[in-house]
């Protein structure tokens, strides 16, 4: 069986292996958890710059620093 996933969903689901919440994210970025929450189940768009914060924090963290990660 395979799965195909979304870019979006790939995203969300490389946030939470690293352990990055929503509220973290969203501070980063300068956008709401709600809003952050609705564009990862494709409900809303970000605009581009915001997008591209999004993807690159999330390529960029290590993990949770409160957890042990380098």
């Amino acid at each position: 069986m395979q799965f195909e996933f979304s870019v979006r969903q790939g995203y969300q689901l490389l946030r939470k292996q690293k352990k990055i919440k929503l509220k973290e994210l969203a501070s980063q970025i300068g956008v709401s958890i709600p809003m952050l929450s609705m564009y990862e189940n494709e409900v809303v768009n970000l605009r581009k710059e915001k997008e591209k914060q999004y993807r690159d924090y999330i390529l960029s963290a290590v993990g949770n620093k409160g957890e042990g990660y380098l």
